[in-house]
């Protein structure tokens, strides 16, 4: 048995969320959702990739998101900095780079054979005599805001940002400094479009009030123990815009052979294994310093959500695409397969997650068809779903605060 108990009150802890039920005009009214964009999503800063994507000068990759419908060219120039700029030539707007990555000296598009440095500057134009009084100078490609957090490269959406990437993160990314981002050198993805409201999407993996009833045989096994047989959180913290869930999990899961095997044979501890040897937790993991800790869930307001355990971590990502349709992505990080073995639990980890998240999303459409419906005006949130809670608060906050500089009230 574990020494476990349920923190009870969570959302007394945060009287400023309130008790009552909560609205869902903000999961399907495309009025707010065009405010949202407005007030919430061009003033982020938004992760598009990590900095061993760009290891020498001239590597660089190309990032799509989605909810601004344009793609953003992301490089490493010779003097070694990370520059970011629109993929978009400033002679006709076809994009500067057709390809998702690689290694350049210099950016050339396919369309009339303007090219431009790596710092973004417009080199040549062919055949530049027939222009009139045609100005280089100023048709640079025109750059993101480009910064780097824990080896992750974010860039912001607006012109110019209120806050840099590190205010941004606040304390809770403070909190985390030291945490081994970087021996996450295998990487996967899935990406899929969701017909729900980007918030619901967010909410999905922001509470574990529904695990024993979604998820009985593929995630329930290896996260409710009997102590805890409603998988309550060993603490929910919220700092900011942000917010931290701590879970616990069953070390020693025996359910089925084959999933015992893959866990024996990890690379490194996975998110339902103890702890690594070699882990020294940062500040804000596993803040209440739990034996049987197994991760935490960081939420960055308002859309990139982090997993971290001790030898892997995931990041989720949610990109609006209207009031009831969303791009998901996620990407899981773990150290290198030494051996055949941890590379079949490797393996096993990227399918038992994917099962779960297939689970998720087709509730989650299910649940957006009832609200578009006008079937449930009302959520009325669970204790261990305060950070449900939470994110409805932010919305709001953010949006009287978003109408206010407008008005000027």
């Amino acid at each position: 048995m574990n020494d476990f108990v349920s923190p009870t009150n969570l959302t007394l802890q945060y009287p400023e969320l309130g008790t009552g039920p909560v609205s869902t005009d903000i999961y399907r009214d495309p009025a707010i959702y065009e405010k949202e964009i407005e007030a919430i999503f061009k003033r982020s800063w938004h992760m598009v990739g990590r900095v061993n994507q760009l290891a020498e000068p001239g590597d660089f990759f190309v990032c799509d998101l989605p909810t601004f419908r344009y793609s953003v060219l992301i490089c490493r120039d010779k003097s070694g900095a990370i520059n970011g700029f629109h993929n978009v030539c400033q002679h006709r707007g076809n994009v500067v780079e057709h390809r998702s990555s690689g290694k350049n000296a210099v950016f050339m598009c396919r369309f009339h054979g303007w090219s431009y440095d790596l710092t973004g500057k417009l080199l040549r134009v062919r055949d530049e005599a027939g222009f009139h009084n045609l100005d280089k100078s100023k048709l640079n490609l025109k750059p993101v805001p480009t910064q780097v957090w824990q080896g992750f490269i974010f860039v912001y959406a607006g012109e110019e940002p209120a806050q840099s990437l590190e205010e941004y993160m606040g304390q809770q990314g403070r909190d985390i400094d030291g945490y081994p981002f970087e021996l996450g050198t295998q990487m996967y993805q899935y990406e899929t479009e969701v017909q729900c409201n980007w918030k619901l999407l967010v909410d999905s993996y922001s509470e574990v009030y529904h695990i024993p009833i979604l998820h009985p045989q593929s995630l329930s096994p290896t996260m409710m123990v009997p102590d805890n047989p409603n998988g309550h959180f060993l603490g929910t913290w919220i700092k900011g815009p942000h917010r931290t869930n701590s879970h616990m999990s069953c070390f020693t899961p025996t359910n089925h052979p084959i999933q015992k095997l893959a866990y024996e044979n990890q690379a490194s501890p996975s998110i339902v294994s103890a702890q690594a040897a070699d882990f020294k937790l940062p500040k804000g993991l596993n803040e209440s310093r739990a034996k049987n800790w197994s991760v935490d869930l960081q939420v960055y307001f308002p859309a990139l959500s982090f997993v971290l355990a001790s030898g892997m971590y995931i990041a989720h990502q949610v990109w609006p695409l209207a009031a009831n349709r969303c791009l998901y992505r996620k990407r899981g990080y773990m150290r290198k397969a030494e051996t055949a073995a941890q590379r079949f639990g490797q393996e096993n980890s990227q399918v038992e997650f994917r099962d779960v998240i297939l689970e998720d999303l087709n509730t989650l459409e299910r649940i957006q068809r009832s609200i578009d419906a006008g079937l449930i005006k009302e959520f009325n949130f669970h204790d261990q779903e305060v950070a449900l809670r939470h994110q409805a608060y932010m919305v709001r906050e953010t949006l009287k605060r978003y109408d206010a500089e407008r008005t000027g009230k």
